[in-house]
C-alpha cells in the first residue's frame, strides 16, 4: 500500500486553512496508509505548548493524528533528513510545504504532495 508521510507544516494546514489534508490524500493517491514520525510528534508538540495562532495548529494536529490512527515511525535524525531517506527507500509520497525539503526530495526523485491555492492537494 501506498506511504503518505506527513511533515509537520502539511500536518498545521488542517487548522490554519481548514482543509481536510487526510480526505484530499484519499482524493487524490487513492487507498493509502498515513505515515509520520516521533520527530514531527516532538516539533509539533514544541510548537503547540506556545500561543497563538501556531499553537493551535500544532495541538490541533497533534489531535488529527491520534483520532484518524497516523502511524508514528521512530526516527533519531533531523525531520527532514529522515523523511528524504525514509521516502526514498520506501518508494513513499512527501507530504510538506516546506521549499528547502521539496527541493531535497525531488532531488532523491520522491513524488511530493503540496498545497495548491490554499485550498487544493496536488503533487508539486
Amino acid at each position: 500500500m501506498l506511504e503518505a508521510v506527513l511533515d509537520t507544516n502539511f500536518l498545521m494546514l488542517a487548522y490554519q486553512f481548514k482543509v481536510d489534508v487526510l480526505g484530499g490524500l484519499r482524493e487524490l493517491l487513492g487507498e493509502y496508509k498515513a505515515v509520520t514520525c516521533s520527530g514531527v510528534i516532538g516539533e509539533l508538540r514544541g510548537i503547540g505548548s506556545g500561543k497563538g495562532r501556531d499553537s493551535a495548529a500544532a495541538s490541533y494536529a497533534l489531535k488529527l493524528l491520534r483520532l484518524c490512527g497516523v502511524e508514528v515511525k521512530r526516527s533519531s535524525k533531523d525531520v527532514d533528513d529522515w523523511m528524504v531517506s525514509y521516502c526514498a527507500g520506501k518508494d513513499a509520497v512527501a507530504c510538506t510545504v516546506d521549499k528547502e525539503l521539496i527541493r531535497k526530495l525531488e532531488k532523491e526523485g520522491v513524488k511530493v504532495v503540496i498545497l495548491r491555492g490554499k485550498s487544493r492537494l496536488q503533487f508539486a
